[in-house]
């Protein structure tokens, strides 16, 4: 039981929220065909990181040490609303300095996907309600890599398939870990698929 709770923790970890927009980056920057400059991708992963993983790490460490959150885990809805709201002004600064739409277009609706399900999430603790972020985040990147397989006609089908029964891997553990309920799974997918779904008619 122990070692299965260890199992579940790290499935948690590898599947959190945070890494699927810059694992969605890496997947136009290198799997898709391109001609940009090597150094322009890496200053922008860069940039990306800082912005979507860095910087949301770092306010969760000082929330905690202010107190602000009862764990990193923001099991309380009320305690996730501070943190979405600053990565949803975080994802807004992306998509005005980092990534413009004349240039990173696919990129750009990717992260315009992303900052609706965070505005959907947002809505969501407004009336208490719980949804995954992290069967959210898999399933918005799960979608997006199905819409670089169609637009780009590149074959990512195993992809896909990794990614699907990854999120039913983490979803299971989440469930597993009582942190989330099967109905609070299924909220994250549909948050994170439709805004995904709906800016597919702008770049797919």
């Amino acid at each position: 039981m122990k070692s299965l709770r260890r199992f579940s923790k790290a499935v948690s970890i590898l599947g959190h929220p945070l890494w699927m927009p810059l694992l969605g980056c890496l997947y136009y920057f290198y799997a898709i065909p391109n001609y940009l400059d090597n150094q322009l991708i890496t200053a922008k992963l860069l940039a990306i990181s800082i912005l979507t993983i860095f910087l949301p790490i770092v306010f969760l460490f000082i929330s905690k040490n202010l107190k602000l959150i009862s764990d990193y885990e923001l099991s309380k809805v009320r305690e996730r609303r501070l943190f979405l709201m600053l990565f949803i002004l975080l994802i807004l600064v992306l998509l005005n300095r980092i990534i413009d739409v004349y240039n990173y277009r696919t990129l750009f609706y990717f992260f315009s996907g992303i900052l609706f399900s965070g505005i959907i999430s947002l809505l969501f603790s407004m009336f208490s309600i719980k949804i995954s972020l992290h069967a959210l985040g898999i399933s918005g990147l799960t979608c997006f890599i199905i819409g670089l397989s169609l637009s780009f006609h590149v074959s990512m089908l195993l992809s896909i398939v990794f990614f699907t029964l990854f999120l039913g891997v983490v979803s299971s553990s989440r469930v597993f870990q009582n942190a989330h309920t099967v109905p609070e799974i299924f909220l994250g997918i549909i948050a994170g698929i439709s805004p995904q779904l709906y800016f597919f008619s702008y770049w797919v």
